[in-house]
């Protein structure tokens, strides 16, 4: 009805692979509803343009609007699909954040980096019955794997608001499918290693640092371009005895070499997630920190391509 309140507290989040970059893929709830946590949208960025008028008397510039942009972030739990070889949902999400397309094994599901061809989606946000669209949308990704939390993907999502900027529609029932219990990390059920060696871990954060721009031209349509990433990170450890084998990861920020880190999160089949970086690197300034009377390390890292697309890998089995 007319001046009827927009609960901010229903919502409906739907993400489409478009066919054709920038053409609305009509995302239906059936397929495409995304069950997601700590949903922050954006409703309109824009460059401003000042008319700077010359005027016998004071007061503001008239502007006009340009390059207008529509975003969204979120995080998504760290799940399986049920089964070892099913395409968990935040899999097809990462299709959009520079992923290439998942590949199916024989007892697993991988996903790695891309440098090409990043897919480009429509994404709806329904705000009550206030209709958001996003369409061209691309977005960055990172995770925080953290023990006593529930590890998440932390989203960004950037694309074009359609020229009528805001629609009211109805919203369809949520249906969200594929979605597994996750699991808080532990020593029960996550596993941490670099290098080989379990160091006791507090937390390991990581981010692509996606470089994402609108890019406008006259004559090519308006697009969300991916230029680029550089994954880097924090873990946060508990300083081990460095004279057992593998333990000193601090021998290695000298001669800038570098070690695999693999978290591993779940134990039954269809809902264990593993997160690969085959060169993890120290790349900057180590901190120590009392917690609990233990001395704790904060040991930035960045992650190095191997072979190429392939700095980061998840795993689902």
């Amino acid at each position: 009805m007319p001046g009827a309140i927009k609960n901010w507290n229903k919502k409906l989040i739907l993400l489409k692979a478009e066919t054709t970059e920038g053409t609305d893929a009509a995302p239906g709830v059936a397929a495409d509803a995304l069950l997601v946590r700590n949903f922050t949208p954006t409703f309109m960025n824009a460059d401003q343009k000042v008319r700077t008028l010359e005027k016998a008397f004071f007061g503001a510039d008239p502007v006009a609007l340009a390059s207008f942009r529509r975003g969204a972030s979120f995080d998504m739990d760290w799940i399986g699909a049920g089964t070892a070889t099913g395409i968990p949902p935040w899999m097809k999400v990462l299709a959009f954040c520079g992923f290439g397309t998942p590949v199916v094994g024989a007892s697993s599901v991988s996903i790695s980096p891309a440098t090409d061809s990043i897919a480009a989606g429509t994404f709806y946000t329904y705000i009550d019955d206030l209709l958001l669209k996003a369409i061209g949308t691309r977005g960055g990704v990172g995770f925080t794997f953290q023990d006593d939390e529930i590890p998440v993907f932390s989203i960004n999502m950037l694309g074009r608001p359609p020229a009528s900027l805001a629609d009211q529609a109805t919203p369809p029932a949520l249906v969200p499918t594929g979605y597994q219990t996750p699991l808080i990390a532990s020593t029960e059920v996550s596993t941490f290693t670099m290098g080989g060696y379990a160091f006791p871990l507090r937390s390991w954060t990581m981010s692509d640092n996606a470089q994402l721009a609108l890019r406008s031209l006259i004559n090519p349509q308006d697009r969300i371009n991916y230029g680029g990433r550089s994954w880097s990170g924090t873990l946060v450890v508990r300083v081990p005895d460095i004279t057992v084998a593998n333990a000193n990861p601090f021998a290695t920020i000298r001669n800038g070499a570098t070690l695999p880190a693999t978290a591993v999160h779940g134990t039954t089949a269809g809902n264990i997630v593993q997160a690969d970086c085959p060169r993890l690197q120290i790349t900057g300034d180590v901190s120590l920190s009392n917690e609990d009377g233990e001395t704790m390390a904060t040991i930035p890292v960045t992650a190095l391509p191997n072979v190429g697309n392939d700095e980061v890998i998840f795993t689902t089995k």
